[in-house]
């Protein structure tokens, strides 16, 4: 305690009775032991003996004990109480406000209070935590925790939570920082608050190379001066060299020219009318402390509540300005989330502990090493399936062929691919961002036309761009506390990435001319969208319901597809497709890559990657295509693949024929996927039978695993149900939508004071990209189910624009300008008409010409509909 200066410890279930004493050196000691003066439960203040401070009435009860004192803070005082309250008593709002009000005007109150709400960062919410949420709520006051578990159970099946946390008010957040501490050993970590009478004073992270105060003019300046143009590229040690001279230089001259020093943040930006009401208020306040007058009182009261008026529309004006700035055609979303998440008190959710064996990874060293070894065993190729790497190893050991080079970069390409480059991208190991590289001056970009050249012209790729600073994010719906729940994303650093760009648009070029990518695969290619591949899905099935015949269709997982692309495989695909000049390079790409895992301040040791495309990365979506571009067609199957998602699709009228076709086409695909290492989930796969009839198509199998059968598949993002009617998928759509618009009610609700223009943005924004996604193709849909989101766009408008009942919903659209969903239907499948009319793919393209039976009573994609 003393190590660590702690002016004041709020002890929670200190054990005490009324026998109980013990001193610190320096120190006060105040108990509270339970009611009926046995040791357990109870709480106790420790306070440095320096600090003016009196004691108040302890509150003690069988449901709450709390010690309470007030201290001298600069003229004013501020009460620090401890808190205990016992897991099994009932304790309502009622009792937790009776707390609340013995503390008086300013006060912190901290403890183990045993309640859970994810307000202040528990894993879920229970009866206690919503009692005490609302005690909060109607007392005005302001949870303080660190987002992180507190709680850490002895019994191993029980899994961490946050239970002890700081209630305060009148503190201001700007003059509180809170951490937490895991040295005890007890099975609560303490948190440590620190509250200033000033706002702290941060320090500049080392971690940033620039900021808003680097004297870009000087960086460039200084670049000129220091780089050396004459340093040899001839050799493989030499482009090693020369790629880590580039990168120091760079650093060193942001450095350089960023000042980094501990200032204290600047002042918040007030208008005149607030500063002034502030001093005013707080001159009223020493006048009541003196005088203890009524109405002087009341003239104090009057103040804050003027105040408050005045801060609550200064801060919606100023939200209002920044939703004014943002184009809804732009980031969407994430801009808007980003402009408005501040406004929520929510703490923020920090990463929960990790398990690792039988023990918890808690602190961020120990998390990283977690997962970082995780995904060493991750990054590992796929044990071979009764597969011979013989012909493989012999493809690999042939002598390479002449062949062209590629055709060179010079400065002005570089300059062109590093202005599209943008510039929110998070940098790698060596902290160079696309802002520092948009400030480098012409003889930087020289330098890097050589050296580009050099790699090249010598095939080397830099073994300092192969280091992968890795960090992990979570994947919705899986439980945290696993290391396998998280999805690794790789941060290379920004000059390989662009170097990456420059030899995308060569390689580009050798796929094109040797029409390598299949026109069945749709991922990560120009002009190629998941809603154009899904049409392809539904016109085969809609054509074979059309013929009333069985559509057999199996839509396949693969585990971990972009971790374990075996290298020596995808080395071997690259040899036989590409020129060996390409082969060279991209093997030095593969070859000895490391990473490491980033939480937060901490890092992993490093380790060895043999298996896997770097995800983040620019050549990993291609490499990953170009590895998968051999998959077996057959003749009576239909094959559309996204990436890693692929479906197979087999019509006939007699369901056994469409099986029979299907389970050939899976047998091939089984023996195709063990063969190159691919590892296939069939648990995770699904088998559906689509038509119009009674009866479903036999079994298929993916080697000895039968995979499940569905009458619903979710397929990028579709939910296509056996009939194609898509009344699941626009249930699904209708439930996100609600969800949603829950979330924002605060912001959009009758009460809300944001403008109707701003209202009618975020809406645009966040909520209509829900149901709009894929129009051209669910629009398809009978009139009753498209009515389901039209009624939902309804309430929702009439809510934004705060309709009377008696307002009809056509004058709410037109008032707003916002079209109908079947108007948004018809003008999406024009725009989606002319798309596949001028598609680069001829498989997209032959949908309009391919000879059509229409039999059905239904509306069809490019069909306009009827109002």
């Amino acid at each position: 305690m003393i190590s660590n200066k702690l002016d004041a410890v709020l002890i929670s279930e200190s054990h005490v009775t009324e026998r109980s004493f013990f001193q610190i050196p320096g120190y006060c000691t105040y108990l509270t032991p339970h009611p009926d003066g046995s040791a357990h439960a109870g709480t106790a203040i420790i306070i440095r003996q320096h600090l003016k401070h009196s004691v108040i009435e302890p509150f003690t009860t069988s449901h709450l004990q709390a010690t309470t004192i007030r201290v001298k803070d600069r003229g004013d005082y501020i009460t620090l109480s401890a808190i205990y309250c016992p897991p099994r008593h009932i304790i309502n709002e009622a009792m937790f406000t009776a707390y609340f009000k013995t503390l008086g005007n300013r006060f912190i109150s901290g403890g183990d209070w045993n309640a859970k709400h994810t307000f202040w960062g528990s894993r879920y919410t229970h009866s206690r935590g919503r009692e005490l949420k609302m005690s909060i709520d109607t007392n005005r006051l302001r949870p303080i925790s660190t987002g992180e578990p507190t709680y850490w159970p002895t019994d191993f099946k029980k899994r961490p939570d946050l239970l002890d946390f700081f209630v305060t008010k009148n503190i201001g957040h700007l003059y509180t920082s809170i951490e937490s501490s895991l040295d005890g050993s007890s099975d609560h970590s303490p948190v440590i608050l620190e509250v200033s009478t000033i706002i702290p004073a941060t320090e500049d992270s080392l971690e940033h190379l620039c900021n808003s105060r680097t004297d870009w003019e000087s960086f460039g300046d200084y670049l000129t001066e220091n780089i050396n143009l004459k340093i040899p590229l001839k050799t493989a040690d030499d482009v090693d060299n020369a790629c880590i001279y580039i990168t120091n230089t760079i650093q060193i001259a942001a450095w350089i020219n960023t000042p980094h020093t501990n200032q204290v943040h600047p002042r918040v930006w007030l208008p005149f009318e607030i500063k002034t009401k502030i001093e005013e208020k707080r001159r009223l306040r020493r006048v009541w402390q003196t005088s203890r007058d009524v109405a002087d009182k009341t003239r104090l009261n009057s103040a804050i509540k003027e105040l408050k008026d005045i801060l609550k529309t200064t801060s919606n004006n100023l939200m209002k300005n920044n939703l004014e700035k943002m184009c809804h055609t732009g980031r969407g979303e994430h801009s808007l989330w980003k402009a408005t998440k501040n406004t929520l008190n929510q703490p923020i959710r920090h990463l929960p502990p990790i398990r690792t064996g039988n023990s918890w990874a808690r602190t961020n060293e120990e998390k990283a090493e977690a997962f970082a070894t995780h995904l060493a065993s991750v990054f590992r190729p796929n044990e071979p399936l009764d597969s011979d790497d013989a012909e493989i190893d012999d493809i690999l050991a042939q002598d390479l062929q002449l062949c062209l080079p590629l055709k060179p970069t010079s400065p002005r390409e570089i300059s062109q691919t590093i202005a599209l480059l943008d510039t929110n991208k998070a940098p790698g190991f060596d902290l160079i961002t696309p802002r520092v590289l948009k400030e480098l001056p012409k003889k930087c970009l020289t330098f890097l036309a050589n050296l580009f050249n050099a790699i090249l012209r010598t095939c080397h790729f830099p073994e300092v761009w192969k280091v992968s600073q890795v960090i992990m994010i979570p994947k919705p719906g899986k439980p945290v506390e696993e290391t396998s729940s998280y999805r690794p994303i790789s941060l290379t650093p920004v000059l390989s990435k662009l170097w990456e760009k420059i030899f995308l648009t060569r390689l580009k070029v050798c796929l094109d001319e040797g029409d390598i990518i299949p026109t069945h695969q749709f991922g990560f290619r120009q002009q190629h969208s998941t809603v154009e591949q899904v049409h392809r899905v539904y016109h085969t099935i809609r054509q074979c319901l059309e013929k009333k015949e069985y559509c057999s269709a199996a839509f396949l997982d693969v585990q971990q597809a972009f971790d374990k692309v075996w290298h020596k495989g995808l080395l071997c695909k690259i040899k036989l497709y590409l020129p060996h000049s390409v082969y060279l390079i991209l093997e030095s790409y593969l070859k000895d890559r490391y990473f490491q895992v980033k939480q937060q301040d901490a890092r992993s040791n490093f380790y060895t990657s043999t298996a896997g495309v770097p995800q983040g990365s620019v050549l990993g979506p291609v490499l990953y295509n170009i590895f998968t571009c051999d998959l077996p067609l057959s003749p009576d199957v239909t094959v559309a693949t996204f990436a890693d998602d692929a479906a197979f699709l087999s019509c006939n009228k007699d369901p056994n024929l469409a099986s029979f076709h299907l389970q050939k086409q899976m047998d091939k695909t089984k023996k195709w996927l063990n063969k190159w290492r691919i590892k296939p989930s069939a648990s995770k796969s699904q088998h559906i039978t689509f038509t119009l009839k009674t009866g479903d198509c036999p079994v298929i199998k993916l080697g000895e695993e039968e995979l499940p059968k569905t009458t619903c598949v979710k397929y990028l993002g579709f939910y296509m149900d056996r009939r194609l009617t898509w009344g699941d998928h626009i249930k699904h759509k209708r439930d996100e939508l609600n969800n949603r618009f829950r979330n924002l009610l605060w912001l959009l609700g009758r009460q809300a004071t944001l403008s109707l223009s701003n209202k009618i943005m975020v809406y645009c924004s966040i909520l209509k990209p829900i149901w709009l996604y894929g129009i051209q193709i669910w629009g398809t849909a009978c009139k009753s189910n498209i009515q389901i989101i039209q009624r939902a766009q309804n309430s929702m408008l009439r809510v934004i624009a705060n309709a009377p009942w008696f307002v009809r919903n056509t004058e709410i659209h037109q008032h707003l300008s916002l079209p109908t969903v079947i108007e948004e239907i018809n003008r999406y499948n024009s725009k989606h008409r002319k798309r596949l009319l001028s598609h680069p793919n001829p498989i997209a393209n032959s949908i309009l010409t391919m000879k059509k039976v229409k039999r059905l009573k239904r509306a069809n994609v490019l069909d306009d509909v009827q109002i």
